[in-house]
């Protein structure tokens, strides 16, 4: 008898753990489905945030073709106008050269009256009558002198405004074809380091918010090279707030492959111009130069001519001598984006797309 208890003891033990072990299994098995349940949400709120994004960025290219067509047939209007006034223009050329000529032809009947006048009055053959007629018609010589001096004088008073109205819309269309493409670009606060604010209704205010460490941010639209655009690519910031041990830097580079929370001058293929008044190209430092460093209540440019590839740098409304910097070849093909980084917890800039510049393109 006391065997066979023990032998019933044993069994009955095994059977306890046999049980526990198959509830730890289903409560392991448990937090793996939830576990598995929650990357597969996220996994769909991720798939839904692209799919939104990449709607947006079709939208924004469609609104975008639109008003370049927009402005394209505007300029077309404006062409128009133009040669309509140039050849107002040549007509008032032609009326001016009728009317020097019909002067020139006055002067010279006048001083043929006059020389018969002196030579009627040297052999005092002339009878008061016909002297008196010669002086009425020395009088209406005169009036017609006088009315045709009047009617030149506004001829070329109008060929005057005609050519400044002919300069001014021709100006308007040089900084239209020029400033085109930067009038929507903004800060994307979907390429944007944590630690930068963007501020305003035109997303064009970046501001440190901490902490001190280098943050990036990229704009919505990159640099393309487009047959209703111009051959220019340039933007402004203005530096509105800075702190001790600042450090901004600004200008272009690859979106995809770059990290936000660095310095993104020292990355390959960047370009950007730096506060200490450093140039960076393909991410290397070109040296440094006072006279080009800017701070707060300045406003500093970057831009490249896409035909030739070559870089040109402003400050507050002028062009630095800074040449020979070229971008690569593949620059306008659409994956250069402008950016800029911020180091140190409340620098704070303005950025301008255009296209009412502080630097004038068109004197380019």
């Amino acid at each position: 008898m006391p065997k066979r208890r023990k032998d019933s003891f044993v069994q009955s033990s095994l059977g306890g753990n046999d049980n526990g072990q198959t509830a730890e299994g289903s409560s392991a098995n448990s937090v793996a489905a939830d576990h598995l349940q929650q990357q597969q949400q996220q996994q769909t709120k991720l798939n839904e945030k692209c799919a939104k994004m990449e709607m947006e960025l079709t939208v924004a290219k469609l609104e975008f073709e639109n008003k370049a067509l927009k402005a394209e047939s505007k300029q077309r209007e404006m062409m128009d106008e133009l040669e309509a006034l140039k050849k107002k223009m040549a007509k008032m050329e032609e009326q001016k050269e009728a009317s020097e000529e019909r002067f020139s032809q006055l002067q010279n009947d006048q001083k043929k009256l006059e020389k018969e006048q002196k030579q009627l009055q040297k052999e005092n053959i002339v009878s008061e009558d016909h002297l008196k007629v010669i002086l009425e018609r020395i009088g209406e010589l005169e009036k017609q002198q006088q009315q045709q001096t009047k009617a030149f004088l506004q001829s070329q008073n109008d060929q005057k405004k005609i050519l400044e109205k002919v300069s001014e819309i021709e100006k308007e269309q040089k900084q239209k074809k020029v400033f085109l493409k930067f009038q929507e670009n903004c800060w994307d606060s979907f390429a944007c380091d944590n630690g930068i604010e963007i501020i305003g209704a035109k997303s064009l205010i970046v501001h440190h918010k901490g902490p001190s460490d280098w943050r990036s941010v990229f704009a919505k639209y990159p640099i393309v090279l487009n047959k209703h655009l111009s051959d220019f690519f340039y933007y402004e910031i203005s530096v509105q707030k800075k702190e001790k041990n600042w450090v901004i830097s600004f200008g272009f580079a690859v979106k995809q492959q770059t990290k936000l929370d660095r310095a993104i001058r020292c990355e390959i293929g960047t370009y950007a111009y730096e506060n200490y008044g450093q140039i960076w190209i393909n991410g290397e430092g070109k040296g440094t130069n006072d006279k080009y460093s800017y701070g707060v209540g300045d406003t500093v440019g970057i831009g490249v001519h896409l035909a030739t590839r070559k870089m040109i740098f402003t400050k507050n409304g002028l062009r630095l001598d800074i040449s020979d910097f070229f971008v690569s070849p593949s620059f306008a093909d659409g994956s250069f984006y402008p950016f800029v980084s911020l180091r140190t917890f409340g620098d704070k800039i303005e950025a301008n797309f255009g296209p009412n510049f502080k630097f004038d393109l068109a004197t380019l």
